[in-house]
């Protein structure tokens, strides 16, 4: 049974279920490297960067949730006391910005929301919700497995899952190869595979749809459907995600590059040399 809940940041990412970060490191990398990454097992969250920072602070001021800021009285970090004001609030799991990059980040945050209105993306409590947390089960060859996910913003009545990215470069070329790298497909899958779950009256309706916004003039904004092609091989990657997680927690062995295929040189090698017609 699926369950929709309400829970924080935080509290969401300890929890022991897979997920679609998770999965994505199951299919770029191992099973050893996900069992890592998962906070459940002792993994170690990411170093924040300023680009990272940005992200969630124009999150959180246009979704309502998220990780919360802590606006401190400096122009920038150069001295001492900002720097040890700054290294305070993050070890209390804020995200700490200076006055100046606060206000610039509201700004930035009221011309995204009305962009968005104008192109017909609501986000807002009266619509959909933030942050909604979808707990379910998946089946598999190794035994049932389960799976969380937490929406950037879900509205039921238009059954749409909205994905938001904070960006440094919007251009359709640019988040392309971005979704290809990250793996976003598998996110997508993963996502509207767990509305089906909930709400299996859903099914065949449920909308996914990436909005990538740059947070500053003249904020743009790219909000592309993805291909079909694109939710199909995410379907399948995850599938297998599932099933490799699976096996390996049934097995209690988390194998890394053991079963990776044997040394060859690149094409682009041999065809440079000669010795292929390819």
């Amino acid at each position: 049974m699926a369950q929709l809940l309400n829970i924080p940041t935080a509290e969401y990412h300890r929890r022991p279920e897979l997920s679609g970060s998770i999965a994505k490191t199951i299919i770029a990398k191992s099973e050893l490297h996900a069992w890592s990454e998962h906070p459940a097992y002792g993994g170690m969250a990411r170093e924040e960067t300023k680009l990272m920072d940005r992200g969630s602070a124009v999150g959180r001021m246009l979704l309502g949730k998220g990780a919360e800021l802590a606006c401190l009285p400096f122009d920038d970090w150069r001295t001492k006391a900002a720097q040890e004001s700054r290294d305070k609030a993050r070890a209390a799991g804020l995200v700490p910005l200076t006055h100046v990059e606060y206000t610039e980040y509201e700004e930035a945050t009221k011309a995204i929301k009305t962009r968005l209105c104008e192109m017909g993306h609501f986000i807002s409590d009266v619509t959909g919700v933030s942050e909604p947390v979808i707990i379910w089960e998946e089946e598999s060859p190794y035994g049932p497995v389960g799976c969380r996910c937490m929406m950037d913003h879900l509205s039921l009545q238009r059954a749409t899952i909205y994905e938001l990215k904070v960006v440094g470069d919007a251009h359709p070329d640019k988040t392309e190869r971005s979704a290809e790298a990250m793996g976003y497909r598998i996110s997508a899958a993963a996502y509207i595979r767990a509305l089906a779950a909930y709400r299996p009256d859903l099914i065949g309706s449920i909308t996914f749809q990436f909005l990538f916004v740059e947070p500053f003039e003249p904020f743009a904004i790219y909000a592309p459907p993805p291909s079909e092609e694109f939710l199909v091989s995410g379907d399948r990657d995850w599938t297998s995600a599932v099933a490799r997680w699976a096996r390996a927690k049934r097995d209690n062995y988390w194998p890394g590059y053991e079963n990776a295929r044997s040394i060859t040189r690149p094409r682009y090698a041999i065809r440079k040399e000669g010795y292929s017609n390819e």
